[in-house]
């Protein structure tokens, strides 16, 4: 949160993204940078103990609120998953 404040206030646009959990104490810690109604995405909690596709899905599920929070058009197709590079480079 006060990453995504930091940003905003040097007028660089962001979509910060929270888990649920810290949504109280990211609201406090927005209004204590000054930002009494800051926008951002939320996710479930925890991601610590996630797989790296079920990151990839939390993800996915976050990018339509941070294509609103940044007034960008949402995409009308997924992109297709694709190998990380270095998977990639091996093969």
């Amino acid at each position: 949160m006060a990453d995504g404040t930091i940003f905003e206030r040097k007028g660089i646009q962001n979509a910060t993204i929270l888990t649920d959990t810290f949504r109280r104490p990211g609201d406090a810690m927005a209004r204590v940078q000054g930002f009494q109604d800051f926008r951002y995405a939320v996710i479930k909690h925890p991601i610590s103990s996630l797989n790296q596709e079920q990151v990839r899905e939390a993800a996915r599920q976050a990018l339509p609120q941070v294509i609103e929070i940044l007034g960008l058009e949402e995409p009308t197709t997924w992109p297709q998953q694709q190998q990380a590079p270095s998977a990639a480079a091996s093969s």
